[in-house]
């Protein structure tokens, strides 16, 4: 007996119902397929209408794919679907090649976005900005890729070419922009004396060994005569939670860092991890929308384990933890599996950190008058008030309802803010 297309799609489906239905017997799953035949009946129609009777001849696979994908990114935007080539390549850490653009990448709308571009880099020589949504990768439509696929579109040879077509976030038309790959070395942590007493830490990522660069910085600083630290994280973008903790803990005696909630694990607290502090005196975070994942954890934790006010902009909003998950045929998901909350419990995955005082990135050339007018806040902030009332111009920034007042700083002793009181014990980053 010949089966039609829409009888063999549906013994499929059928069929896993039933696989699923005895595995979970054994493993614990069975609610995850509880009450999903009526759905998968209805997904079965879909499937054959689309097949049977749109304008144009459409292919099981690149349906079941786009239903893949469509289904994980429903539940967030980071989440991805991988071929077995690509889980393979994934779970070895291979990537796409020696040599990329300098573009660290998100995804909203449906669309690659850029969350920022390393100073130097082939991007943002070409003028790629926080937001820019990237719509092809050498024409293939990044709709169809999560950010790990796109990642690794962009990297390959040395002096290699590769075209984006883009549209800016502050509106205009579409263009295409080709852009040469280059190996390109990720920055240190960098400090420099900006004004008498007055130094800058400025971190773009966050990588193995880089919360030791951040303590040498500040050790050269106070050398310097530093009686004031501005921790500069505009455009920070890391994956690296082990590194975050490590900044966090050079000014945090004690507490915890971040918070991770998983469903199945249950929460677990990060705290400092109890290497020597680096500094204790006044302290400003400098933070815009290109501040995203772990530069995020340093500064929440920060906020609320210290009361260090944050000046600058929104966040990007990035605080979950991905998981590369295996898949029965062997293909694999990068997976959301746990959401980060700050010491006071506070969670910023899609929605970003607010900061206590606005200040708006400037338009000027060659000019940083966001870092300067940070600066001049600084010169007001004391270790035992981190109140905003100043003559700096800037907005302070209301959050949790609408009217309140910015948080006031919660002083513990002279020295410090410590938070107390927190569940959870430390485990190692991973």
């Amino acid at each position: 007996m010949t089966l039609s297309l829409d009888r063999k799609v549906l013994v499929v489906l059928s069929a896993l119902v039933v696989v699923l239905t005895l595995a979970g017997g054994f493993a614990g799953r069975t609610g995850a397929v509880e009450g999903t035949y009526d759905y998968l009946k209805v997904f079965n129609e879909v499937l054959y209408l689309s097949v049977n009777n749109y304008v144009e001849p459409a292919q099981i696979e690149a349906l079941m794919d786009g239903a893949y994908r469509g289904m994980l990114e429903t539940l967030d935007p980071g989440n991805e679907y991988l071929t077995q080539r690509e889980y393979d390549r994934a779970s070895r850490g291979e990537s796409g090649g020696p040599a990329e653009v300098g573009l660290r990448l998100s995804k909203r709308h449906g669309y690659i976005v850029v969350i920022s571009s390393l100073p130097g880099s082939p991007a943002a020589a070409a003028g790629l900005k926080t937001g820019d949504a990237i719509l092809t990768i050498d024409s293939r439509p990044t709709r169809l890729m999560g950010v790990w696929e796109a990642e690794q579109a962009l990297r390959g040879k040395t002096g290699s070419k590769v075209t984006l077509g883009l549209s800016p976030s502050e509106g205009g038309e579409r263009r295409e922009q080709a852009l040469e790959r280059r190996t390109i070395t990720p920055p240190a942590p960098s400090g420099r004396l900006a004004e008498e007493g007055v130094g800058t830490v400025r971190l773009l990522g966050l990588r193995d060994g880089d919360a030791k660069r951040v303590d040498q910085a500040i050790a050269s600083l106070k050398e310097q005569g530093m009686k004031r630290l501005l921790l500069d994280l505009r455009g920070c973008v890391s994956t690296s939670l082990a590194e975050g903790i490590g900044v966090a803990s050079l000014f945090m005696k004690d507490g915890v860092v971040v918070t991770v909630v998983d469903r199945h694990d249950g929460d677990k607290a990060y705290r400092a991890d109890g290497r020597k502090r680096s500094w204790s005196g006044p302290m400003v975070v400098l933070v815009d929308e290109g501040t995203s994942r772990t530069c995020e954890v340093v500064t929440a934790a920060l906020r609320d384990g210290l009361g260090t006010p944050v000046v600058g902009e929104r966040t990007w909003g990035a605080g979950t933890v991905m998981s590369l998950l295996p898949l029965p045929n062997g293909d694999g998901l990068f997976l959301a599996t746990g959401l980060m909350q700050s010491p006071a419990g506070k969670e910023w995955n899609a929605k970003g950190l607010d900061p206590d005082l606005a200040i708006p990135s400037d338009t000027e050339a060659g000019k940083d008058t966001q870092r300067q007018k940070a600066i001049d806040y600084l010169k007001g902030v004391t270790r035992q008030t981190a109140s905003l009332s100043s003559s700096v111009p800037g907005t302070p920034v209301a959050r949790n309802r609408a009217g309140a007042t910015a948080r006031p700083a919660r002083p513990e002793n002279d020295v410090t803010y410590i938070a107390r009181g927190l569940p959870g014990a430390h485990r190692e980053a991973v």
